[in-house]
């Protein structure tokens, strides 16, 4: 049985999903320390355009998703490299929309909202740097 995917590639999406999720609990720690800040306004890195450029580099790597005249000639097919796909803006902090409300000071903090993003964010990271463990004890033959 042959892997989807290449070890190389599966470990380089890993890392850049590490990183992005290192950025973001950064991030989101600052929007918890300035949370009775007054003004302050929220910021995140863009969770969906970096989920997007996740599903597009894994989509160039998966054999069913390739066209026929892909699979006959893949010489001729230009492969995307992850710096192409993964910009630096995908890693800068955009102020976040503010959701239902803001306060008289043009605000827009919310602990609860702000702590419940950074579960779920420590959970992929979590998830991401087990994954990467496992992918480099199974390159290492012991």
């Amino acid at each position: 049985m042959q892997p989807i995917f290449s070890p190389t590639r599966t470990m380089s999406l890993l890392e850049q999903m590490a990183t992005f999720t290192q950025r973001r609990q950064d991030i989101l720690a600052g929007n918890i320390a300035n949370v009775s800040t007054p003004g302050y306004k929220t910021r995140d890195l863009p969770v969906d355009s970096f989920q997007a450029a996740i599903q597009k580099a894994i989509s160039q790597q998966s054999p069913k998703n390739s066209s026929l005249a892909d699979q006959l000639y893949p010489q001729l097919k230009k492969p995307v490299s992850l710096e192409e796909i993964f910009q630096p803006e995908l890693f800068q902090p955009q102020e976040r929309k503010p959701d239902n409300f803001t306060f008289q000071d043009a605000g827009n903090r919310n602990i609860e909202q702000e702590v419940m993003e950074m579960s779920k964010n420590s959970l992929l990271q979590a998830s991401a740097i087990e994954l990467l463990v496992a992918q480099m004890k199974a390159r290492v033959p012991l």
